[in-house]
C-alpha cells in the first residue's frame, strides 16, 4: 500500500532586518532580492493521531539583483522545486503563487521571499489491539523530548564569537532567514555552523540542538 502524502506550501513577503543600522551606509543597502526555498517532513502517524516534530529536509536559495523581476526567473524557481522532489502539480501552484505576489513588487525596499513547503507523510496505519496499546504506552514512558530541552547557560555564554570577513561568501542565518552581513558578530557551533548571535543564543534558550544538523549542546537533563 503506498504511503499517502499532502505537500502544502505559503509564499511570504518578509522584511530583511538590518542589523546596527544607526550604522548603515549605501554600500551596505540591498543588492540581492533572496528567494528562499525551505521543504521540511512532518510524519503523522494516523493510527495513533500523533505526529513526530517537523524537520526541514531541504533549503535552497536564489539571489535576484535589485531591479530584476522575480517573474523573469521561474524557470530557475522550477528547477528548485524539481529538485527538491515537488510533484509537479504542486511546482505549478507554487510558481503561479510566486508569480502573484511579485507582481508589482519592488526588490529594492528591503524584503525577500519566503517559499515554504510542508511534506506531510501519513504512516499506513495498522489494526489496533491490545499488544499496539501496550506498545504506545512504553514509547511514551521513554520519550525523551516531549518538551524542548535548554542549552546550559554556561555552553551558551562559551560558544565561539566570530566576525564575517567581507571576503567571505554571504550565508544565511538558517534561524531568522535573513542573510549575515559581512563585518557582523555571529556565533560559531561547536558543529561549525554559523548563525546571528542573538538568533541563536534565543533558539538554545530553548532547544538544546543545532537547527541545521541537530548537534548536542550539553543541557542539564542529558
Amino acid at each position: 500500500m503506498e504511503t499517502p502524502i499532502d505537500y502544502n506550501f505559503i509564499v511570504r513577503l518578509k522584511r530583511r532586518t538590518i542589523r546596527n543600522s544607526q550604522h548603515v551606509n549605501v554600500d551596505q543597502l540591498p543588492t540581492t532580492f533572496p528567494v528562499n526555498f525551505l521543504l521540511y517532513k512532518r510524519e503523522i502517524h494516523s493510527l495513533h493521531g500523533v505526529y513526530r516534530r517537523p524537520q526541514a529536509i531541504s533549503r535552497k536559495i536564489i539571489h535576484i539583483p535589485v531591479g530584476d523581476s522575480p517573474s523573469h526567473y521561474i524557470n530557475d524557481f522550477k528547477e528548485i522545486l524539481t529538485d527538491m522532489g515537488i510533484p509537479e502539480i504542486k511546482r505549478s501552484q507554487i510558481l503561479f503563487e510566486i508569480t502573484t505576489k511579485a507582481h508589482g513588487i519592488d526588490t529594492s525596499n528591503g524584503v525577500f521571499m519566503f517559499v515554504s513547503i510542508r511534506k506531510t507523510v501519513y504512516q499506513e496505519a495498522r489494526l489496533r489491539n491490545e499488544e499496539d496499546d501496550i506498545a504506545r504506552a512504553e514509547r511514551e514512558s521513554m520519550e525523551v523530548e516531549a518538551k524542548p530541552i535548554p542549552a546550559t547557560k554556561s555552553s551558551i555564554d562559551a560558544l565561539e564569537r566570530v566576525v564575517l570577513d567581507a571576503s567571505a561568501s554571504a550565508r544565511d542565518c538558517t534561524v531568522c532567514m535573513e542573510e549575515i552581513d559581512a563585518g557582523s558578530e555571529a556565533i560559531r557551533m561547536p558543529c561549525s555552523h554559523v548563525y546571528h548571535s542573538d538568533c541563536i543564543v534565543k533558539w538554545l534558550q530553548t532547544s538544546h540542538m543545532c537547527p541545521l544538523c541537530r548537534y548536542h549542546m550539553p543541557c542539564e537533563y542529558l
